[in-house]
Protein backbone atom coordinates (compact mmCIF):
# COMPACT_ATOMS: atom_id res chain seq x y z
CA UNK A 1 0.00 0.00 0.00
CA UNK A 2 1.07 3.71 -0.90
CA UNK A 3 1.72 6.36 1.46
CA UNK A 4 -0.31 9.22 1.21
CA UNK A 5 0.93 12.01 -1.19
CA UNK A 6 1.50 14.79 0.23
CA UNK A 7 -0.28 17.87 -1.11
CA UNK A 8 1.66 20.81 -2.71
CA UNK A 9 1.84 24.08 -1.34
CA UNK A 10 0.89 26.59 -4.14
CA UNK A 11 3.56 28.70 -5.63
CA UNK A 12 3.33 32.70 -3.72
CA UNK A 13 3.23 34.20 -7.63
CA UNK A 14 0.30 32.18 -9.01
CA UNK A 15 -1.93 35.03 -9.12
CA UNK A 16 -0.05 38.37 -7.92
CA UNK A 17 -2.61 41.06 -6.85
CA UNK A 18 -1.77 44.18 -8.40
CA UNK A 19 -1.96 47.76 -6.55
CA UNK A 20 -5.31 49.59 -7.34
CA UNK A 21 -5.27 50.79 -10.72
CA UNK A 22 -2.38 48.16 -12.48
CA UNK A 23 -2.39 46.03 -14.16
CA UNK A 24 0.00 43.81 -13.67
CA UNK A 25 0.44 40.35 -14.78
CA UNK A 26 0.79 37.52 -12.82
CA UNK A 27 4.54 36.66 -12.04
CA UNK A 28 5.90 34.05 -14.99
CA UNK A 29 7.01 30.57 -13.91
CA UNK A 30 10.70 31.74 -13.41
CA UNK A 31 9.42 33.97 -10.79
CA UNK A 32 7.36 32.04 -8.63
CA UNK A 33 8.48 31.42 -5.21
CA UNK A 34 8.09 28.20 -4.02
CA UNK A 35 10.01 25.27 -2.28
CA UNK A 36 11.62 23.59 -5.12
CA UNK A 37 12.61 27.21 -6.13
CA UNK A 38 14.54 28.14 -2.97
CA UNK A 39 15.96 24.22 -2.86
CA UNK A 40 17.70 24.99 -6.37
CA UNK A 41 19.25 28.00 -5.67
CA UNK A 42 20.16 26.91 -2.32
CA UNK A 43 21.44 24.25 -3.72
CA UNK A 44 23.56 26.30 -6.55
CA UNK A 45 25.01 28.30 -3.83
CA UNK A 46 26.56 24.88 -1.81
CA UNK A 47 27.59 23.91 -4.95
CA UNK A 48 29.56 27.19 -6.12
CA UNK A 49 31.36 26.88 -2.71
CA UNK A 50 32.80 23.36 -4.14
CA UNK A 51 30.32 21.33 -2.25
CA UNK A 52 31.96 21.86 1.17
CA UNK A 53 31.35 24.62 4.08
CA UNK A 54 28.77 26.83 4.81
CA UNK A 55 25.67 26.57 6.17
CA UNK A 56 22.04 24.58 4.92
CA UNK A 57 19.95 27.59 6.69
CA UNK A 58 21.60 30.32 5.67
CA UNK A 59 21.43 29.37 1.58
CA UNK A 60 17.98 28.94 2.60
CA UNK A 61 17.50 31.85 3.85
CA UNK A 62 19.64 33.69 1.10
CA UNK A 63 17.68 32.41 -1.55
CA UNK A 64 14.45 33.33 -0.44
CA UNK A 65 15.68 36.79 -0.43
CA UNK A 66 16.94 36.80 -3.98
CA UNK A 67 13.77 35.21 -5.30
CA UNK A 68 11.52 37.57 -3.48
CA UNK A 69 14.33 40.43 -4.53
CA UNK A 70 14.29 39.37 -8.57
CA UNK A 71 10.03 39.07 -7.74
CA UNK A 72 10.08 42.38 -7.17
CA UNK A 73 12.43 43.67 -9.32
CA UNK A 74 9.80 41.86 -11.82
CA UNK A 75 6.60 43.29 -10.50
CA UNK A 76 8.24 46.72 -10.31
CA UNK A 77 9.24 46.55 -14.10
CA UNK A 78 6.08 44.92 -14.96
CA UNK A 79 3.78 47.71 -13.33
Amino acid sequence: MRAPRKSKAPSVATSAVPAAGQNVPPAPPEFRIDHQAIAALAYSYWEERGRTGGSPQEDWYRAERELHRMRETYLGQAG
